[in-house]
Order: C-alpha cells, then sequence, then structure tokens
C-alpha cells in the first residue's frame, strides 16, 4: 500500500553468464549486442545518454575498464568544475577482487578549477565499522602542495567549502577498507552549507601536531591509555589522561617516528614498521601540510584505538540546534534546497528563531508506514516510542508478529524499500547538526508505526490499529503512548477503494483527540495523457488532509491523483528529468539505508517521487504550527486553510481539483499558527522579496529555467527592474503582477563562450534593496565527449524476474547504444548500470544506473510482440542521485 509499486525480488545472475558474454563483445568490438545470433524471438534496441557533467575515476576496480592512475597530485585526473565523479579506492587486499585488489589504490587525485562558494562533496556507503573515506584539498604553492581543507570524519559523507576561487587538487582517500563514491562538485549557491571551508595557504584549520585525549568519569579505559600513550611518540602539554579530565597531547617533531607510530596503530607488521615509509603521495606536501595530515590521521588512529572515550584535534567544534536560518550546515541540504525553497522553509525558519521564549513541547509525527532505520546517523536522536502493527508474520518479515519494535527490515534478501525511513527524515532529520540532510521540522520527533510489510503492502486493519495507537486510543498491542502524535502521516493508500463509514467514524475520533491525519493522494495517473485518477484512500476521507505532488516547476506531476478531495499539494518530485542543476534527477532527497556486500544494512541518503513524498511536507508543516501553538485543534487548521492561510495558490484561484488549495506554504502557516496563539496578533515581521529558487545552475546542457520572486510575509516591498550581467544570458517575465512578483525565465546563449565556468548573475532591484540571484553556467569542450566506462545491460522476463540476456558496451563518440536480440519473453524489462568496484553488482550506490524509461522502485515492462527500438535512457549516478536502485543492489547481479 505505499506509493510505490514493487517488483518482487529479482534471482541472483552467476557471474560465469556474464563472463560468457563479455567473450563474444570482445571478438565484435564490444560496441553493444550479447547473449546469441540466434534469429528466433525479439530484439530490443536504444541509447544510453549520459549527464555531461558526469564523470568516472580513471582507475576504478574493474578490470574492463582503459586504466589511467591518477594516485597523486602529479597524476591528478583533470575534471570540470560542476563534475560528478564516481569512483572507487582501496586499502591493498580490501574490497573484491579486480584490477586494483592486490596492489591496492588508496588514493584518487583531481585538479578542477572553482569559483569561491563552490562545495566539493563525497558520498560513499561501504559500512563504516570496516571503511572509512576521507576528503583532502591543496593548493600549489612554488614547488609543493599545501592543505588548505579537509574532511575527515568516520561518517558516510565529507564536505569541503571553497571560500577563494582558483586550482585546487582534490584527493579521495581511502583510510581504510575499500569502496564505491560519487564526488559531486557542486555550483556556487548550489552547495548547501558545509562547516569545513578552505583556507588560505597561509592559514591553518588547526593547530598541527596536536591532539585533545580524555576519559570519561569513572573510565575502565585507563590502563589500556597510559600503555598507548607509553608506546606512541607523544607528550603531555596540559591537562591530564585520567578519568574526568582532557589532557593536550603533542606528536614526535621526528617525522619517522610519527610514521611509525601511525603504522603501529593500523596493525601493520614488523618488516613495515621498519621501513616506516609514508605514502608516495605525500612526497609532494609541504612539511607543514604533512603534519597536519598526520595529526588528523593520528586523531582518528587514537579514537579507533578504544584507549579513550575522546579524542579530536585542537581545534573548535558547532553544536547542533532545533531551529536556525536556512541554509543550515547540513552538507546534503544542496540537494534538498529545491522542494524546502518551494515551501517556503527558511523564510518559515526565520519566523521561528524571532520567537522569545522559544516554544519547549516539541511535536510527534506519527509515520504509519514500513518501520524506520532507528540507527540512522540523522534520525537517531529524532525518535520516540512507536510499535510494530504487521500482524502476519509471513509479511512481518521478522519473526514475528505484534511488537514493541517498528524498526524497518535488517537483510538484504527482503528487499525493503526503507520507504517509510525516507518518509521520516523529511519530517524531521536531524538539523544544524552538520551531517547529512534537514528536516522540514527539526523540532518534531518521528513516532515509527509499522503497518507495511514485505513488499511495502499492508491491511486496513493494520493500519487502522496503528492510527488508534498513533492518537492514544485503544489498539491491539494493549498499549497507549505516553503522548498522542500531533499529526498521523500517512504515505500510503489503496487505489478505487471508497472511503467506507467505519474509517470515517474512526477518523473523526482521532481528530477528536486532537491528532490531525495527512495521506497520499496516490500516483496512478498518466497526466501526459491526459488521464488523472482519483484520490486514493484513505486520503478520501473526510478529515484528511489529502496531498498531491508538485514538480520541481511547481507543476503538478505527472502522475499525481486529483480530485475534489484535495487540501493541497507539496513537492513529490519528477525522476524523469534534472531541471534543477545538480545533475541529478529532480527527486525528493532524504534519509535511505542500503546493504553492502557483505549483506550489512547500512544507513544512507538518495531520492525518490511521488505523492508519499509530498504528504511528510504537509505533516511537518502543521508540525511546526504545533510547536508554535501546541493547543490548536484540527477544525482551526481546516479554518485556516480555507482561508489560504496555509498555502500558495496555483492553478485555478482558490480551491480546485489539481492542486487543492494550493503548494503549502511553511511561512504562511508558521505566522497563521503565531497570529492565532496571540488572539489575532502576530509579531510585526516585515516581509521581504525572496526568489525560489535562491540559485540557478545550468550545467553543461540546460538552456531555459525558472524562478519566482515572492514576498516572505506581508509587506510594501515591491519590485522594479530585473536584470543580468552577462551578455550570454537573458531574463523576461512569464507571469508577473503590478508589484513585480510572479515568474520569470532566464534563458542562456553558450555560443559565444569559451569552454569553463561562468558565474554571472541575475539582479533584482526592488523599492528597498537589491537582490542577487546567482547563476551557474559551464561550457564545455566541443571535443569532449561522455564516457564512463564500461557499462552492462540487464534484460529480465518482465513476467518472473529472470535474466535473459546480458551486455557489455563501451561508449562510441560519447554514446552508449545497445541491441540485444533472441528474446523470447512477453515483455522484459531493461536496466543498465556500472560495476566499478567489480563486485558482480550493477548499480551499487556510487556507481552509474538506468532503466527504461526511468529508474524506479520498480522496472516498467516492455511489451514485446515486434522488434522494440528507441529503448532510450538515462544514466545517473546511484546513492546521491537515485538510491531506489542502490536498495535493490543486491538482486542486480551480473
Amino acid at each position: 500500500m505505499a506509493h510505490e509499486h514493487r517488483s518482487p525480488a529479482l534471482p541472483l545472475v552467476r557471474r560465469a553468464a556474464l563472463l560468457a558474454a563479455l567473450t563474444v563483445l570482445a571478438a565484435c568490438g564490444g560496441g553493444g549486442g550479447g547473449g546469441d545470433d540466434s534469429a528466433a524471438g525479439y530484439s530490443v534496441s536504444g541509447t544510453l545518454s549520459v549527464s555531461a557533467n558526469l564523470v568516472v575515476d580513471s582507475d576504478t576496480n574493474d578490470p574492463n575498464q582503459t586504466r589511467i592512475a591518477n594516485d597523486d597530485s602529479a597524476q591528478a585526473q583533470p575534471i570540470a568544475a560542476t563534475s560528478q565523479v564516481m569512483g572507487t579506492v582501496n586499502v591493498p587486499r580490501a574490497g573484491a577482487d579486480g584490477a586494483s585488489h592486490a596492489a591496492g589504490d588508496p588514493s584518487d587525485f583531481f585538479r578542477v578549477t572553482l569559483a569561491a562558494g563552490q562545495t566539493l562533496q563525497l558520498d560513499f556507503t561501504a559500512d563504516t565499522a570496516a571503511n572509512d573515506l576521507d576528503l583532502y584539498v591543496y593548493r600549489r604553492v612554488g614547488d609543493a602542495d599545501v592543505l588548505v581543507g579537509s574532511s575527515t570524519g568516520s561518517s558516510l559523507s565529507e564536505c569541503v567549502r571553497v571560500t577563494e576561487a582558483g586550482e585546487y587538487v582534490v584527493q579521495v582517500e581511502a583510510y581504510d577498507g575499500a569502496s564505491l563514491y560519487n564526488l559531486r562538485v557542486a555550483a556556487a549557491g548550489a552547495g548547501g552549507s558545509c562547516a569545513n571551508a578552505t583556507s588560505s595557504v597561509a592559514a591553518r584549520r588547526l593547530v598541527p601536531g596536536q591532539l585533545i585525549a580524555g576519559l570519561a568519569e569513572g573510565s575502565g579505559r585507563v590502563r589500556a591509555a597510559g600503555a598507548l600513550v607509553s608506546a606512541q611518540p607523544l607528550s603531555l602539554l596540559k591537562g591530564r589522561v585520567a578519568p574526568g579530565r582532557l589532557g593536550l597531547m603533542a606528536l614526535a617533531d621526528d617525522e619517522k617516528s610519527r610514521r611509525r607510530g601511525l603504522l603501529a596503530l593500523a596493525g601493520a607488521d614488523e618488516a613495515t614498521l621498519r621501513a616506516a615509509r609514508r605514502p608516495a603521495w605525500m612526497d609532494r606536501l609541504s612539511p607543514d601540510s604533512r603534519l597536519q595530515v598526520e595529526t588528523l590521521q593520528y586523531a582518528k588512529r587514537l579514537a579507533a584505538s578504544g584507549a579513550f572515550d575522546y579524542v579530536t584535534v585542537n581545534r573548535p567544534l558547532h553544536a547542533t540546534a532545533l531551529v536556525g536560518s536556512f541554509p543550515p550546515d547540513d552538507p546534503r541540504y544542496a540537494l534538498q534546497r529545491w522542494h524546502y525553497e518551494q515551501i517556503a522553509l527558511p523564510a518559515a525558519m526565520d519566523a521561528l528563531v524571532a520567537l522569545s521564549p522559544q516554544p519547549s513541547q516539541r511535536p510527534i509525527v506519527a509515520v504509519l508506514d514500513t518501520g524506520i532505520v532507528a540507527d540512522h546517523p540523522d534520525l537517531a536522536g529524532q525518535i520516540t516510542a512507536g510499535y510494530d502493527f504487521v500482524q502476519d508474520a509471513a509479511s512481518a518479515g521478522d519473526g514475528n508478529g505484534l511488537d514493541a519494535d517498528p524498526d524497518d527490515f535488517r537483510a538484504a534478501d527482503s528487499q525493503p524499500s526503507f520507504h517509510g525511513t525516507h518518509v521520516a527524515g523529511t519530517v524531521a532529520a536531524a538539523t544544524y547538526n552538520g551531517t547529512g540532510v534537514a528536516g522540514v521540522a527539526p523540532m518534531a520527533q518521528v513516532m515509527p508505526i509499522r503497518v507495511l510489510g514485505k513488499g511495502g503492502e499492508g491491511t486496513f486493519y493494520d493500519i487502522l490499529q496503528g492510527l488508534r495507537y498513533a492518537a492514544g486510543l485503544a489498539n491491539d498491542s494493549a498499549s497507549v503512548p505516553a503522548r498522542r502524535a500531533d499529526v498521523a502521516n500517512l504515505s500510503l493508500g489503496a487505489s478505487g477503494v471508497a472511503c467506507d463509514s467505519a474509517s470515517a467514524t474512526l477518523i473523526a475520533q482521532v481528530r477528536a483527540q486532537g491528532t490531525m491525519i495527512v495521506a497520499a493522494a496516490g500516483n496512478e495517473s498518466d497526466r501526459d495523457s491526459g488521464r488523472v485518477a482519483a484520490v486514493d484512500y484513505p486520503a478520501n476521507c473526510a478529515g484528511v488532509l489529502a496531498v498531491t505532488a508538485t514538480d520541481a516547476q511547481r507543476g503538478v506531476a505527472y502522475y499525481a491523483n486529483g480530485g475534489d478531495e484535495l487540501a493541497l499539494a507539496a513537492p513529490g518530485g519528477d525522476m524523469r528529468v534534472a531541471t534543477t542543476g545538480s545533475g541529478l534527477p529532480d527527486g525528493i532527497y532524504s534519509t535511505l539505508a542500503t546493504f553492502d556486500a557483505g549483506g550489512v544494512r547500512t544507513p544512507t541518503y538518495g531520492q525518490y517521487q511521488g505523492s508519499s513524498m509530498a504528504t511528510p511536507h504537509v505533516a511537518a508543516v502543521l508540525a511546526l504550527m504545533r510547536w508554535v501553538h501546541p493547543a490548536i485543534t484540527p477544525e482551526q487548521v481546516d479554518a485556516l486553510l480555507q482561508a489560504g492561510e496555509l498555502s500558495d495558490d496555483a492553478g485555478a484561484t482558490g480551491h480546485d481539483s489539481q492542486y487543492g488549495w494550493g503548494i503549502v506554504d511553511a511561512a504562511k502557516a508558521v505566522r497563521a499558527a503565531i497570529a492565532l496563539k496571540n488572539g489575532g496578533w502576530a509579531p510585526g515581521i516585515q516581509g521581504v522579496v525572496e526568489a525560489q529558487p535562491s540559485a540557478l545552475d545550468f550545467g553543461t546542457t540546460t538552456s531555459s529555467l525558472e524562478f519566482t520572486l515572492r514576498v516572505t510575509a506581508p509587506t510594501d516591498e515591491t519590485v522594479g527592474a530585473v536584470g543580468d550581467d552577462s551578455a550570454a544570458v537573458s531574463v523576461a517575465p512569464v507571469a508577473v503582477d503590478a508589484a513585480g512578483l510572479g515568474r520569470y525565465r532566464v534563458t542562456v546563449d553558450r555560443s559565444g563562450l569559451a569552454a569553463g565556468v561562468y558565474t554571472p548573475q541575475i539582479t533584482v532591484m526592488t523599492s528597498r534593496r537589491t537582490l542577487t540571484l546567482p547563476l551557474s553556467i559551464q561550457k564545455l569542450d566541443a571535443t569532449s565527449t561522455p564516457d564512463i566506462g564500461p557499462i552492462y545491460v540487464l534484460v529480465y522476463d518482465a513476467t518472473g524476474d529472470k535474466v535473459l540476456k546480458q551486455a557489455m558496451l563501451r561508449a562510441s563518440g560519447g554514446v552508449y547504444r545497445y541491441r540485444i536480440d533472441g528474446l523470447d519473453a512477453a515483455s522484459v524489462t531493461v536496466l543498465a548500470g556500472s560495476d566499478y568496484d567489480n563486485d558482480g553488482v550493477v548499480c551499487s550506490s556510487g556507481e552509474a544506473c538506468g532503466a527504461y524509461p526511468v529508474l524506479g522502485v520498480s522496472l516498467t515492462p516492455v511489451p514485446l510482440g515486434a522488434d522494440r527500438s528507441g529503448l532510450d535512457f538515462l544514466l545517473s549516478a546511484v546513492g546521491s542521485g537515485n538510491a531506489e536502485a542502490a536498495s535493490r543492489a543486491a538482486s542486480r547481479k551480473r
């Protein structure tokens, strides 16, 4: 009943079958085809397109790749300034067998010219218990590389924000283990906030050679800490390494002693310790930069040793917050920016920050879904007690029926979608913590209620029991939560089902408890062909706020259901296209999980699309209202909705069957709640004109994008002139009112530009100030052609999900073309992807992947009754772009 429909788990395809296919391909040039040459059956053919900013690391672990070493700054691989790099790194003998397994490929270096404000974002999904990647940034000064930025945490994401324009060398290092990775070079203004920023070559972000280490009160590690300090080239400068104390320690001046100490902490053998050689790439660093890198590495090794309770380098840290200004410092916020700006969340947060005193009761949003990845770093502190109401043990997949653990599946063979985890992240992912993504309502807590089991399916009965629990009503668990939920989010539904009287009665009881209900309208429409499906159950019940989905251009999404029951629209995405300039499909970016090669569930992030993704935007806005005004009632919210106080009107004036009352507007909703709490009075928040989105990234091929000028609150500020500062850019109004507010279109003409990256801006002159809208435009060298290495095409029998044929493709003139013959099936599905880590699995997180016509939770059948041509589709980076496929990587064996 989740609003993403999934195919059964696909059978594993043995690696030997692919090797046989590759032998045939090699004999005919490797340009396409596959399987046998039998005339029996039908063929499928098409072209795989690749975003021009997608780049592959030149020395991955795939032995079919033509490898070019990029192991130090002298060999740095040149990349463009808005690239997205897919690659692999590994220490010796880590990861799958392949081109770099034995000798290792611990570092990849890239050379790139960047503008101030660009962000380098490194993402990977390998299990952090055994694998760890770091990010270093250098500038060349004289004959040495100088460290100017670093990100060396132990999470799945690293980032560095560039503060000065110039040429940089970027290093992706395998500190431990092996992993696929994505390195995204975000345009200025499109990278969100990143706590790690580059410094000038004369400045430092840490004190070289100094570490802070300590023990907790009553720690049992005193003896281990003492022994380790004695064995290491460390001296105590200040404080004490004792229970309840911190000590400031210094590394030895002698570099060989430091290197030997680091190798000992890493478990090196005796011969390696005696040699104590530093990595070759460090030879090009200045002595001070080598010491800074070693200090960062020492901090990580000492922390991993388990001898201390606290270890860090000597530099400032920062704390998290429940509210704050946008953009937050969450490094992946850039990938959420379009959908959060569409609902005016930055202005809403400004209004919340201005509240004094700050509210104290955290609102609760019950997420009735597939469960939750409770140990996700962006959710772990955001969860309150929930329940598992999937009563059928076979469907539950966790060995029992009803229980108090609403955690999602932990085994890959159950093929979980992590749908509930994605929804929960949109509602309340931890924000302002320098990690991952942001939530719409970071002060809220999520009450996970598991009502959907295997296949994302559930029964009405289990869902109704979960809804009763959320509202504090009697239910089959024989328990109720300590405090009932303020909002219940139902990103689920059934098409063609009317709301029955029993459901209507329950909904009325839930609302009487004070719990508001928000539900997804459904995804059964095909608006491109003029077919609009009716609103699903239970969104079609009176008293439920039915939510439909918009795309990144504020239009109704092609799949979104409609009807008179609609209450609101919210961002749901359209992953067939990539219009936001990030190089990624226009999906909703949030928390997810996947499985590594060893089957370990690993928290990650990625995109989904659907009204399921739109619904938590609305649920979280209601949570913002409850944060401001805990006593606000469902009936008062209904009245505000119908008065236009919760939305930005879209479509026909007032209520319509396409948008309901319009696109949810978090800023208006917060102001309405403040005014209601204060008896009609709200603080004198003076609105300002803002641009949405706040920046436009045209990438390498986009020629036209739109932005909207709107006000954050009532104001007399008006728009005067709107202009640009580049001959390659033109801006024109599309639909603008007398105050100059409305939609504008920006068009780019690259014909007169030389190859490079350009950062012009749109200037908006208002009656009070000058507002600027940064642009990013890239012009590629005409001779450059996309080539992201070997791509593997798999054709499945759509009815049984059996792999019928598979083949390897190489780019020819920047194009991947495929034709696969001899298909004997009524219908097939087509998927293609890379296998850079050579683990026999395509479409793992960090690799290229696509499917016809669009990569989704399920593959779209292609009927056969004749040869099918023109089956073209887009390849994008999985993980940072589309984690739907990543969550199923274990079944996409080649």
